[in-house]
């Protein structure tokens, strides 16, 4: 597939995207380095990992460039490729060489990344080893170019139901991400966001999720080259109608006017991760609604 110049542009300046996938009736985005060659996009995680098991299982998927102003959604479908099946080998050579030109052009374009998982090789958890290592191609349906913002610097706001180091690393990250599911496929846009009295409040930059659609919020700490320093969460539940964008234009300083239409996350899930440590928590009024439920 044929990409446009700006969204060309936009790909050669970022390194690192959200990766969007069902998961079951929750959406689950987790931050991915990338290359795009060949009309595809590359990644590698390990065969472990939460988005290869959902993947197998349905690979419909999104992708997010955000490049400020403008940002790059690209869906399509995720095929995975592992190194230790002889039936995924003997597909990766049938690919020809668009397979092998994809991942070298990943190594090259992430030498950084590649040489910062070198440096934490010895801390590394087994199921993150590079034996264990499985590539994801994304297979690309359609791709659009979509609103961005430039996001002001936020007072603190603080993820519920995440490790307290966690936390703290999040609480001044302005720049969030939305992602709810439109036409069988999931959407993912830059988001303003905010968390009062464990009530969380989104207002992604363009487009908006229907009141009762299953949907997240990620927000995620990068850093240049140090997978093992990278810090987020994606607080996974349901959207709710809301018309008060007071709290979120409190928290960035701008008047309610600038703020996009807002709508309320009720948390269900919460998966954080810091490093190559991951865990997943049900916040407190989500397990009180269970028990009311039975």
């Amino acid at each position: 597939m044929k990409l446009t110049r700006e969204a060309n542009a936009i790909l050669g300046r970022t390194s690192i995207g959200m990766l969007a996938l069902r998961s079951g009736r929750l959406p689950l985005v987790n931050p991915a380095v990338f290359s795009f060659a060949g009309g595809s996009l590359w990644m590698t995680t390990s065969r472990y990992a939460a988005k290869t098991i959902i993947a197998k299982r349905d690979p419909r998927a999104a992708f997010l460039v955000d490049g400020g102003e403008r940002a790059v959604l690209l869906r399509g479908g995720l095929e995975v490729f592992d190194p230790l099946k002889v039936s995924n080998d003997i597909r990766a050579v049938l690919e020809g060489p668009s397979f092998f030109l994809g991942m070298a052009g990943y190594a090259l374009r992430n030498a950084p990344f590649v040489a910062g998982y070198a440096l934490d090789l010895a801390r590394l958890p087994r199921e993150w080893m590079p034996y264990n290592r499985v590539v994801l191609r994304m297979r690309l349906g359609d791709a659009d170019i979509v609103k961005g913002a430039p996001f002001p610097s936020a007072q603190a706001a603080r993820v519920p139901a995440v490790p307290a180091e966690v936390s703290r690393r999040l609480a001044g990250v302005s720049r969030g991400y939305a992602c709810w599911i439109e036409g069988g496929l999931p959407v993912v846009r830059p988001a303003f966001w905010e968390v009062d009295h464990g009530q969380v409040s989104v207002a992604p930059t363009s487009g908006r999720p229907r009141s009762g659609a299953p949907g997240a919020l990620v927000v995620e700490s990068h850093h240049r080259f140090r997978p093992s320093r990278m810090v987020g969460a994606c607080v996974r539940g349901s959207f709710a109608a809301s018309n008060d964008g007071a709290a979120i234009a409190e928290r960035y300083g701008i008047e309610v006017a600038e703020v996009p239409p807002v709508m309320d996350l009720k948390p269900e899930r919460v998966t954080s991760w810091r490093g190559f440590s991951i865990t997943t928590a049900v916040p407190r009024p989500a397990r009180q609604l269970r028990v009311a439920e039975g």
